[in-house]
């Protein structure tokens, strides 16, 4: 997902529902979200960390207690080599079988569903998923990381309206 809360918003009953059926899943947050928040009282330089905070917490009510942050600046996504890498060094690390992520499509009737963050993280991992997750000479850094299919039931949130098999 984009943003602490994009997951919780797009697809928490779903994975409350998997979790509860003994599926494993893991969150990949590509922002901390410290572009957001709405009281000019807190400190922006805090935003991050408490936003960080309520994902985790978010996270454990549903039972997921795998919530990996990649850190990138919020409101300033693109699709670039270094974020597909990240993303796919995640999905290397989880091997998931399913992944749900934004759709990388501007919907003109849900403007907000097409944040640029969320077009961006959706594409990006639509990339990561195939080909870069799977080609063993994408991202030298990752040979060392386990590529191809699922070795295992689960589930990597990265956003929420795409779901694909691994």
């Amino acid at each position: 997902m984009a943003h602490p809360d994009d997951v919780d918003f797009g697809a928490a009953g779903t994975i409350a529902q998997w979790v509860d059926e003994g599926i494993e899943v893991s969150y990949c947050i590509v922002t901390d979200g410290d572009a957001g928040g709405f009281d000019p009282a807190v400190p922006r330089d805090q935003i991050g960390d408490i936003r960080r905070a309520e994902q985790i917490e978010a996270a454990k009510q549903v039972g997921v207690s795998d919530v990996r942050f990649l850190g990138y600046p919020d409101g300033r996504l693109a699709v670039t080599f270094e974020l597909r890498r990240d993303i796919a060094r995640v999905i290397r690390e989880v091997r998931p079988q399913r992944v749900i992520c934004q759709s990388p499509t501007r919907n003109m009737l849900r403007i907000p569903a097409s944040h640029p963050d969320h077009l961006a993280t959706g594409e990006a991992t639509m990339c990561a998923i195939y080909p870069d997750a799977r080609n063993p000479f994408a991202y030298p850094d990752l040979a060392d990381l386990p590529r191809g299919r699922s070795r295992r039931r689960g589930c990597r949130a990265t956003s929420g309206s795409t779901a694909t098999s691994t």
